[in-house]
């Protein structure tokens, strides 16, 4: 079974435990899942709108609620590099020099901030909207939130509902889309010091796209032809 398996399955869980004759509340349910992930494994395609251009970036995300670490896949010219997210404080470090870059905003630098600044949206943001809708034929809970101190800044994503794991996501600033996430991985993990658990392989997660292009760059709307292989049916 595939670690990104067990978290679907933990979500279905937890949506079951949580029914009955009350009305659910899907957005809170899928909330208090991700606030109760301990380590994860991420890794997306950020699409950065700025004034004058627009630039992809590939992240890798290590992934704790306390502390991420990211890096840089692509462009080439910029692997390696690698940050440190922890409470407001960004630290970038590349090839064992570290340095200190100070408190970070969503709009400052979200190509390093997105993955950990969307999964604490996840956990812990306040919904400002909700709704479903279709992304990639797949019907999707569609959540936006705000978090507390950002103001102007919404963060939304598209979760499938049969595993409840991310496909795309917008970071908003005063409303207009600055930062288009495709994400291509999604693996639950020990904390660091766990072992996985046997049988688990360590690709337990959405593929990339069939074409192997990056989905940034396209709407909520538009096929990003990410593939999720999570089905807790499997």
């Amino acid at each position: 079974m595939r670690k990104a398996m067990l978290f679907a399955l933990m979500l279905t869980l937890l949506l079951t435990a949580c029914g009955g004759e009350e009305e659910r509340d899907p957005a809170s349910e899928l909330q208090a899942a991700y606030a109760g992930l301990a380590a994860a494994t991420l890794e997306a395609d950020i699409t950065c709108h700025y004034d004058d251009e627009t630039r992809t970036y590939t992240m890798l995300c290590d992934y704790t609620p306390g502390s991420s670490t990211v890096t840089v896949l692509a462009p080439e010219d910029l692997a390696g590099i690698s940050a440190t997210v922890a409470e407001g404080e960004l630290t970038l470090s590349y090839e064992d020099v570290s340095l200190d870059a100070g408190s970070y905003s969503a709009a400052a630098i979200s190509p390093v901030a997105a993955l950990p600044k969307l999964m604490e949206a996840a956990a812990a943001g306040y919904v400002s909207q909700q709704s479903v809708e279709e992304l990639e034929e797949r019907s999707c809970l569609r959540l936006s939130c705000d978090l507390d101190g950002e103001e102007g800044d919404l963060y939304t994503t598209w979760f499938d509902q049969e595993t409840l794991l991310p496909l795309y996501s917008e970071i908003s600033v005063d409303g207009v889309v600055v930062y288009q996430v495709a994400w291509s991985r999604f693996e639950v993990r020990e904390p660091q010091g766990g072992e996985a658990q046997d049988g688990q392989d360590s690709a337990g997660d959405q593929t990339a796209r069939e074409d192997g292009s990056s989905a940034g760059g396209e709407t909520a709307g538009e096929e990003t032809g990410t593939e999720n292989e999570a089905d807790p049916a499997a």
